[in-house]
């Protein structure tokens, strides 16, 4: 296999882990309750834990009205609890309910608990290796994130005619 012949194989591999991930996460947002936006706020708080509602707009790409809104949802479900932030008495931090939190890990476990055991399968220089790549990609992944959301919306070049096979 020639490296570049790998280098696709992995990125496919990546991406088939990302739609698969993308999959599952609808799937247990609607046996949480949750719709999309809400589950990916909670995701977003489950990995940073406290934010304050302007951070979680600006990592769900909302508006002051639309994270407003999204964190009141959430929090009149009992999903969300504000705390008042510990240096700066005038603004609040939002983190997961304790009761949310239970239930994410009951519905997350069996998966939590499979990629744990297949980590186990690898010996400790092949889990380092794996996890400086997927560190690695993480970052990329981060990097091309944050800078797609900074670039100003530019709309595509309108098609010269419909691609027949889309419309017949």
């Amino acid at each position: 296999m020639t490296a570049s012949a790998g280098a696709t194989t992995i990125r496919q591999l990546l991406n088939r882990r990302d739609l698969a991930s993308a999959r599952h996460r609808a799937a247990m947002s609607r046996r949480l309750g949750l719709s999309e936006s809400e589950m990916l706020a909670v995701a977003h708080l489950a990995q940073h834990g406290r934010l304050s509602p302007s951070a979680l707009g600006q990592l769900l790409d909302l508006s002051s009205g639309g994270i407003t809104a999204l964190v009141q949802r959430l929090e009149g479900a009992g999903h969300l609890v504000r705390r008042r932030h510990p240096t700066d008495g005038r603004s609040v931090l939002v983190e997961l309910s304790g009761e949310l939190v239970e239930r994410a890990e009951r519905a997350f476990g069996p998966l939590v608990e499979d990629l744990e055991r297949a980590s186990l399968e690898l010996s400790d220089e092949e889990r380092q290796v794996v996890r400086r790549f997927l560190d690695r990609a993480v970052a990329l992944s981060e990097d091309h994130a944050n800078r797609a959301h900074a670039e100003p919306d530019r709309a595509e070049p309108a098609a010269a005619a419909p691609a027949p096979g889309l419309w017949g």
